[in-house]
């Protein structure tokens, strides 16, 4: 189970860039440039017929459109001679291939190969870099490279990691349509290399029938590059090596790297700073303990002027340096205290602890409330396992004070909470409860919008999501269907009623607030 959200995540890092000036360009290209306007009844022709296309989806309305407008038609034009096309969908005439698209911001700017399915487009969004990257995207994804020379100045250098594949005679080219899937899947964030060099071959090649995957660094010498020779490579532990290996050993956390840290599903270890001369100061230190736990954690340092409050997120106060270490996995958070200045001489032995499980982790959680009067149950981040661990049935809403959709289903889950909490029998077996997702850390749950409503069954099944109609009796059977113990609370609610018909409650949304 994917225990975090990245797009949250990614969200506040971008939210703390600072945007800076303003343009009334037209979002629309004009006319005389080479951008092509693509409609539901043109685009996938168009794809079909071109082998490389970048195509942004845009609304003329959009700030962030305008800007990009002149930058867009520019490239379109450079690279007219290099038949690479450049198109554009106006999302607000054309919902419904926006929406195939899961387009969901504007401009959204995807690289479409014919038939294959798109990659987001990972550049900058100015004329230069745009041209740029599409020249790249219309190279092979591999270079072939069997000159010592060549290879010599391709690790000369270096600009991004570079994964060179070392072919040995006899290998018959094992592995090798897998190192070309995944270079042409990653292509935009490093260099791929395949040679046959026999220097190469009797440096690094072990088994004579096996490729080895080697992955230089910028900065770093070739001596200390990460190698991987193994008879039994496949896609998925190649692509790990790669995540994981390509990496600095102390690298630097920013708008351009957060989403790779996050996605290497490792620890991250953040260190905070305000002066370069404080992450000069640690980074010996930092990168011998890189290199001790290379593959377990990752060791970042992150730059508190522009992304300082980063660390609420992780359950940090805003003063700095400080450390802090995010469990990916678990989303738990472990700082070093900051009841003092950070001592770094701290640092290795912090680090050691979390590595024996001795850390407690730091858990944001409103107080325990000192009594439960109200039907629904008021959860916190302190007492969730314990709750939601019990041998009840127990149906968590996971909320936020802003979401307009629990504000609507507030009255309709508060009779529902009633049914059960004025019953004596059934408020032994259900408890209906909700938690403030903003203010509460919840460990193992992945909410990905607001309301979510699980129910986690007496008998430890596991948590089951809910995604039917929010009306009392959609919800009441949903309690009853999923369940341990059946309890039918429409049969209690109409005995309690004398029996008299009830109408359906009007709380039909079933749709989600975005994070």
């Amino acid at each position: 189970m994917k225990l975090f959200n990245v797009s949250i995540l990614t969200s506040v890092l971008a939210m703390m860039a600072v945007v800076k000036g303003d343009a009334e360009e037209a979002a629309i290209a004009s006319p005389d440039s080479a951008v092509v306007k693509l409609t539901a009844e043109s685009f996938e022709s168009f794809i079909k017929e071109n082998p490389l296309v970048l195509a942004e989806f845009f609304a003329p309305w959009c700030g962030h459109c305008k800007r990009l407008g002149p930058e867009f038609s520019a490239a379109a034009d450079k690279l007219v001679e290099k038949d690479i096309k450049l198109a554009q969908i106006d999302c607000t005439r054309e919902r419904d291939l926006c929406a195939d698209y899961g387009i969901r911001g504007y401009p959204t700017l995807k690289v479409f190969r014919g038939n294959n399915s798109p990659s987001d487009y990972q550049g900058q969004r100015e004329q230069d870099a745009i041209v740029s990257y599409m020249i790249k995207q219309a190279l092979p994804p591999v270079s072939l490279l069997e000159d010592t020379a060549d290879l010599l100045d391709a690790l000369a250098d270096l600009s991004e990691p570079m994964i060179l594949q070392v072919l040995p005679p006899d290998s018959k080219s094992s592995g090798n349509e897998t190192f070309h899937l995944l270079a042409n899947r990653l292509r935009d964030n490093f260099r791929f290399v395949s040679t046959s060099n026999p220097e190469y071959v009797e440096k690094y090649v072990k088994e004579k029938s096996t490729p080895t995957y080697i992955v230089f660094r910028p900065g770093e010498k070739t001596e200390d590059a990460s190698v991987l020779s193994n008879k039994t490579i496949d896609e998925e532990g190649l692509q790990s090596f790669i995540s994981v290996e390509t990496k600095p050993l102390f690298g630097e956390v920013t708008g351009a790297t957060f989403q790779a840290y996050m996605e290497s599903k490792l620890p991250l270890a953040y260190f905070f700073y305000e002066e370069e001369a404080q992450k000069a100061a640690v980074a010996d230190e930092i990168t011998k303990l890189a290199k001790k736990y290379r593959g377990e954690i990752n060791f970042a340092g992150l730059e508190a002027k522009k992304y300082g409050m980063h660390a609420k997120n992780l359950n940090m106060q805003e003063k700095f340096p400080l450390f802090v270490i995010h469990d990916l996995q678990k989303d738990l958070k472990y700082g070093i205290s900051q009841d003092k200045d950070l001592e770094f001489s701290e640092i290795p032995k912090f680090v050691e602890n979390f590595k024996k499980g001795k850390l407690e982790p730091i858990v944001k959680s409103e107080p325990i409330p000192e009594t439960q009067e109200e039907a629904v149950y008021h959860l916190v981040g302190y007492e969730h396992d314990k709750i939601v661990n019990q041998k009840k049935d127990v149906l968590v809403e996971y909320y936020a004070p802003w979401c307009g959709h629990c504000k609507r289903l507030a009255p309709t889950y508060e009779e529902l909470a009633a049914i059960y909490k004025n019953d004596t029998a059934a408020s032994a077996k259900v408890v209906i409860a909700k938690i403030d997702h903003t203010a509460n850390d919840v460990s193992g749950v992945e909410i990905t919008g607001y309301p979510t409503i699980l129910l986690y069954p007496a008998d430890g099944s596991g948590p089951v999501s809910y995604e039917g109609q929010r009306t009392l009796e959609s919800l009441a059977s949903f309690i009853q269907e999923k369940g341990t113990f059946g309890v039918d609370g429409l049969a209690i609610r109409d005995a309690t009623s004398d029996g008299a018909d009830k109408p359906e409650s009007d709380t039909k949304d079933s749709t989600h607030d975005e994070l």
